[in-house]
């Protein structure tokens, strides 16, 4: 996977309320500055099917422990190799606690030009994020992030 995830510091912070709300309002912020700019969604979950549809989503340990805090270990019975576990019947099962980048995506052309100002702009918010809960900072894939998770014992 490249990067080895700091799993110790990830649970810990997944049972730290102030970083729960602290992610919360990040995300909060940035779900508003999206929902201002009328996306659309136009192909129905298809971007959670990565290899089918040519991208990686990449995560950060911050990100990770708002997702372990919120949603908890993948679903059972797993799925499609190189889709999203989450990814359900064309739906997201984690939509709550999903990580920026499924935030911020829109295969809508007319949200191309907004979408790196809006990753860069909350990337830097999370880094910050990083610096005050004393999390080490990574920047890995997100289906090996869930298996690195898996492997090293996460319950909920």
């Amino acid at each position: 996977m490249g990067a080895h995830l700091p799993i110790v510091e990830i649970l810990s912070l997944a049972e730290d309320e102030a970083f729960i709300e602290a992610v919360g309002e990040v995300y909060g912020a940035l779900d508003a500055r999206v929902a201002g700019r009328v996306p659309v969604c136009i192909n129905r979950g298809d971007c959670c099917r990565f290899a089918a549809f040519g991208h990686k989503l990449f995560v950060t340990p911050v990100e990770l422990a708002y997702f372990v805090a919120l949603r908890g270990p993948a679903p059972d019975g797993g799925g499609e190799r190189g889709t999203c576990p989450y990814h359900r019947e064309g739906r997201c099962e984690a939509r709550d606690a999903r990580p920026m980048g499924c935030r911020v995506f829109y295969c809508d052309p007319a949200s191309q030009g907004w979408q790196p100002d809006e990753t860069e702009a909350t990337l830097l918010a999370i880094k910050e994020l990083h610096r005050r809960f004393n999390v080490p900072y990574a920047y890995v894939e997100w289906l090996g992030a869930l298996g690195e998770l898996d492997s090293g014992a996460v319950s909920r």
